[in-house]
């Protein structure tokens, strides 16, 4: 009896790891516009609000100003996205508080971005949440979970000194800083379309999982991968940290 218990347990890891990505295909939905409605603290759930008024007095002390908080409406399946925008308008730096609602609860995480000229752009957050469909590759993403904003804030620009030396950031009209942001988010559905992972679905006005994106993103998410990713992003981040380190100390020798 117990000589059955390993074929038994194989065969339901199997199950799982092929039945997956056909739930997760038809589950999968990705808003193709972002239709972004400006609202006051007392219009979101009252967990966002708490943590949106937390973080505005943070981000100006930084020196970053209020852009406004958004309504972005349903961007993903089971989800209700809020996002409260900064701008540092000396620096052109960007920063947000990303906020939404799901069935487990809400969530939320903050970021700080900055984009040059070339085309590349630098983002730090404290996302622990790994995408599981393929990045821009013109964007560098780093993520520091435990941070609090002065302490990302001055990695983030550590990063930038680093990957971006000599460039100066981008900035956008004001009055219209927001559309840096709505067009991010359009950019996600197109990009991904165009390799494969994705496609349009012009009755429901959305984006849809192929094939090849339900297999990525199923097995990406499932155990031991995910595990796998979690421990070598928090063993990359150190390095990156330490690599951090050891520049400020050269920079202080030459001092």
């Amino acid at each position: 009896m117990f000589d059955l218990i390993p074929w038994a347990v194989s065969g339901l890891v199997s199950a799982i790891y092929l039945l997956s990505p056909a739930l997760v295909r038809h589950g999968f939905r990705f808003a193709s516009r972002c239709q972004l409605r400006a609202v006051s603290l007392e219009e979101v759930p009252e967990a966002i609000a708490t943590e949106f008024r937390r973080r505005i007095s943070e981000f100006s002390n930084l020196g970053f100003e209020l852009i406004g908080c958004f309504d972005c409406g349903s961007l993903a399946s089971e989800t209700r996205n809020y996002v409260a925008y900064f701008c540092n308008h000396t620096s052109n730096e960007f920063a947000n508080v990303t906020a939404m609602t799901t069935p487990n609860g809400p969530a939320s995480y903050f970021e700080f971005s900055s984009r040059f000229a070339d085309g590349r752009c630098i983002e730090t957050n404290t996302n622990e949440i790994l995408p599981l469909l393929p990045g821009n590759p013109a964007i560098r993403v780093f993520r520091l979970a435990a941070a609090e904003p002065r302490a990302l804030l001055k990695t983030h620009r550590q990063l930038v000194e680093k990957y971006a030396p000599g460039l100066c950031a981008l900035g956008e009209p004001r009055e219209a800083e927001i559309q840096r942001y709505v067009r991010m988010i359009e950019h996600f559905g197109p990009r991904l379309a165009q390799t494969g992972h994705l496609k349009f679905d012009e009755s429901a006005e959305c984006f849809r999982l192929t094939w090849k994106g339900a297999f990525r993103t199923a097995w990406l998410g499932l155990w031991p991968m995910a595990l796998v990713r979690r421990g070598l992003q928090r063993h990359n981040m150190q390095l990156e940290l330490h690599s951090l380190q050891t520049r400020a100390e050269a920079a202080l020798q030459k001092a």
